[in-house]
């Protein structure tokens, strides 16, 4: 009996603190359910074949190096000052920036997938490299930088040629 007139006067507390109002708790039944909104799923992107990366690939190689080409002539034409060789740094790196973002944006997949991110290693480092002879103040500091270039070229050209096998295409020769 002591345990019913405890509850009974802890309800009437709690009436009196609420102002005597009571909150009603609506049943299951009562409740409408909520039905959660459909949203899309979106349909997965298709999977790349090989020939299409190879594709886009040789798409990406081959602007790049007809820049590169055009770049070179011009400096063969020119009286190859300190100010000719910056210039054609400068044209080189923004041919070797279009290749790094054409080559990210191919979705690689599989074994290709390392050999394409070590192949953008060696190309961000020589796009550096490139950015840096852009801004030599001697032909000491640019051929030093030139130097560095060749190596990484180096490595470039053999993840190119790795990967170009992987995608079933024949090697580019190394000049």
């Amino acid at each position: 009996m002591h345990r019913s007139l405890a509850a009974v006067t802890l309800v009437a507390v709690l009436l009196i603190a609420c102002g005597g109002q009571v909150a009603s708790t609506p049943t299951p039944e009562a409740t409408p359910e909520a039905t959660p909104e459909a949203t899309p799923t979106p349909t997965p992107e298709a999977t790349p074949t090989v020939t299409e990366l190879a594709t886009a690939y040789l798409k990406a190689a081959s602007a790049a190096n007809k820049a590169t080409d055009a770049a070179s002539a011009t400096w063969e034409k020119s009286k190859q000052t300190l100010t000719d060789a910056k210039r054609l740094a400068k044209a080189w790196s923004k041919a070797q920036l279009t290749f790094i973002r054409a080559v990210q944006k191919i979705p690689w997949y599989g074994d290709f997938k390392p050999i394409a991110r070590r192949l953008l290693t060696y190309a961000n480092q020589e796009y550096v490299l490139l950015r840096d002879a852009m801004y030599a103040t001697a032909w000491l500091d640019f051929y030093g930088t030139m130097a560095d270039l060749e190596k990484v070229s180096d490595k470039r050209a053999g993840a190119s040629n790795e990967l170009r096998i992987a995608l079933g295409l024949p090697p580019a020769p190394i000049k």
